[in-house]
């Protein structure tokens, strides 16, 4: 028989490199694991980021639609909708119906002035905020006056009539903007509502002079309206919840489209040159919130003008007196769905609707299905919808339709439609 006789010194190298595989294979594994680790924590990282990232960003680039609701009723006061405000208290309705300038002037500042404080600390509060993100809600859109800015850098005449309004209104904002809805991510688009000389006449838009539209024929006032909408870029540019501005509620009587284009395009550019890329929403004549031919297709069109969204208001009450219920939910709502599927402007933005109608919808399924499909129709839309409004007064009860918080509380607005 054969022996083979192994050395020691042939043991000894076959002893090595079966060490120096054991090393190698502890390396290799150890790489892999490594590998796994780090991509795992950047994967991990990317999901935190886009978990807290705000909402308001997304909203911004387009990703998801707004689905949300106006604060109506806080810092521009309208008397149908608050009616048991401490404002109130001993002003005739011929007075507080005109809106806040009338009403302060009645008051004067030694009345007024606590009255509107102790409002808007109570009207809406963190609480309401928190309440509309857990409904599963993500944008309030904030009507404001002018006066809220507390100057009038365009005043030939020296009227000051900025200064009859009640002050205090903008600690309000901030807390909005900088506070609360940063802490509950909720995204804030803040509505001029209120121009200087009033775009509509309406007690909205706090005209000192009821029915009378002043702010497109004098240049004062539209040069008023952009400092204001600049001075409110600028104030919450680096807020994470500020989303934008609607540059215009709902003009309508001596405006004219020269004019309004004018003013979008003005405010535009001096906004951009801050720099600042937040949204700016424009509102077209009350007359022409449709698809028709007109001059909004085609106005602030990409690439040279970006985050720019087009607002209609679409309700089913005006214009619609003496449609029955089945009309309203047949022909009143197809009717929106076709305005909204035949437009093809900027991204377009239903910044006010309401399910309140004339017939009052006594059946209580009947009214949740016309409910669903208002709802429905509306994710036509773009960049979504704003719903008028959170609360009004004595909406704690049985159901009230302008009240968004009381249809949800009463489930007629189950919150599954916010999706």
């Amino acid at each position: 028989m054969t022996r083979i006789k192994l050395n020691s010194h042939s043991l000894n190298n076959s002893k090595s490199t079966y060490i120096l595989i054991i090393i190698i294979n502890f390396y290799l594994i150890i790489g892999k694991m490594l590998k796994f680790i780090l991509v795992f924590l950047l994967l991990s990282s990317f999901f935190v980021f886009i978990s807290t990232e705000h909402v308001q960003y997304r909203i911004r680039r387009g990703e998801i639609p707004m689905r949300g609701v106006n604060l109506g009723g806080w810092l521009v006061l309208e008397h149908w909708m608050t009616g048991d405000s401490v404002i109130w208290q001993g002003v005739p309705d011929s007075v507080s119906n005109q809106g806040e300038f009338q009403t302060m002037k009645y008051l004067g500042h030694e009345q007024g002035d606590s009255r509107f404080e102790q409002h808007r600390a109570s009207w809406i509060t963190e609480q309401d905020i928190i309440e509309i993100a857990n409904d599963g809600l993500n944008a309030v859109r904030v009507p404001i006056g002018y006066w809220i800015a507390g100057f009038d850098n365009h005043d030939p005449s020296n009227k000051a009539e900025w200064k009859v309004f009640a002050p205090g209104a903008l600690k309000y904002l901030d807390l909005l903007v900088k506070n609360w809805a940063n802490n509950h991510n909720l995204a804030v688009l803040i509505g001029i509502h209120a121009a200087k000389g009033s775009q509509n006449g309406n007690d909205n838009s706090a005209p000192t002079d009821s029915g009378k539209t002043y702010w497109g024929s004098y240049a004062e006032n539209i040069e008023n309206t952009i400092d204001l909408a600049n001075f409110l870029a600028d104030r919450y540019k680096n807020e994470p919840s500020f989303l934008g501005i609607g540059m215009l509620n709902e003009p309508t009587g001596s405006t004219t489209n020269d004019v309004l284009t004018d003013y979008y395009t003005k405010t535009y550019n001096i906004v951009r040159q801050q720099p600042n890329d937040i949204l700016l929403v424009h509102s077209p004549l009350l007359s022409e919130q449709g698809p028709g031919g007109n001059v909004w297709p085609g106005f602030f069109s990409p690439p040279k003008y970006y985050n720019s969204l087009h607002e209609w208001h679409k309700y089913l009450i005006w214009g619609y007196e003496g449609w029955d219920e089945d009309r309203l939910m047949g022909e009143g709502i197809d009717g929106i769905s076709s305005q909204i599927s035949q437009w093809y402007g900027n991204w377009l933005f239903i910044g006010e609707f309401s399910v309140a109608t004339t017939p009052s919808f006594a059946d209580e399924q009947k009214f949740r299905n016309f409910v669903s499909k208002y709802f429905n129709a509306l994710k036509g839309a773009h960049s979504g919808w704003t719903y008028w409004t959170w609360k009004v007064s004595g909406d704690t009860g049985g159901r009230t339709a302008w009240s968004l918080r009381n249809l949800v509380r009463n489930g007629d607005v189950p919150t599954f439609l916010f999706t």
